[in-house]
């Protein structure tokens, strides 16, 4: 099966190391009318009253029966390798214009590592829009079992060219899978500590 995903040209993503496609053709309704990376999201990364915040609820709402904390980009990429679950580097199979697609969700570029939208006060600059990811299968070359224990159901098998045979297998590639808003506890400094550094 021929996977399809996506990309951001704004962030260069390192787990896929590849050339970009355009986006695709395809409609998502739920992110495409507002969550592009050609639109920018206002006040990203501010704290933003209750008055405000609602205002923002408004305004995009109009679009969608929800909204997020920490928006994401939905694009298609089609990449020429990626890092697998041991963190290696594989190089996926390609043949001309047959090229293996995925989609991704990246963190829009206004929110990325910044705090969340629609915060508590209290809370809002100890939270942060991270990037998530996950793993999907891959048509990949075979980098051999010196480098890589590739589970016995990954089938491989191999390919004739111009540089002779190619074995190419099964394997899992990291790909972005979404943005989410992390809150990090403050860390509270003891008493004892406080009192000895004002003493000094």
């Amino acid at each position: 099966a021929v996977l399809t995903s996506v990309s951001s040209q704004e962030h260069l993503n390192t787990t896929l190391l590849l050339s970009r496609s355009e986006r695709s053709a395809f409609k998502f309704d739920e992110y495409e009318p507002y969550y592009s990376k050609d639109i920018r999201i206002k006040n990203a990364g501010r704290f933003l009253k209750p008055r405000e915040n609602q205002s923002l609820l408004r305004q995009e709402i109009k679009n969608r029966t929800g909204v997020d904390c920490c928006p994401s980009v939905l694009e298609m990429v089609e990449p020429e390798g990626g890092k697998n679950q041991d963190d290696q580097y594989v190089e996926l199979y390609r043949d001309g214009d047959n090229k293996q697609r995925f989609y991704e969700m990246s963190c829009h570029q206004d929110v990325l590592n910044k705090p969340c939208r629609f915060m508590d006060k209290k809370l809002h600059n100890s939270s942060k829009c991270i990037q998530k990811y996950s793993y999907t299968y891959a048509l990949v070359k075979d980098p051999g079992r010196r480098h890589h224990q590739r589970p016995k159901y990954f089938p491989s098998f191999p390919t004739s060219g111009p540089s002779g045979e190619t074995r190419w297998t099964l394997d899992y590639i990291k790909v972005r899978s979404g943005c989410s808003c992390v809150v990090t506890p403050l860390q509270k400094r003891k008493k004892h500590k406080l009192r000895h550094e004002v003493e000094h």
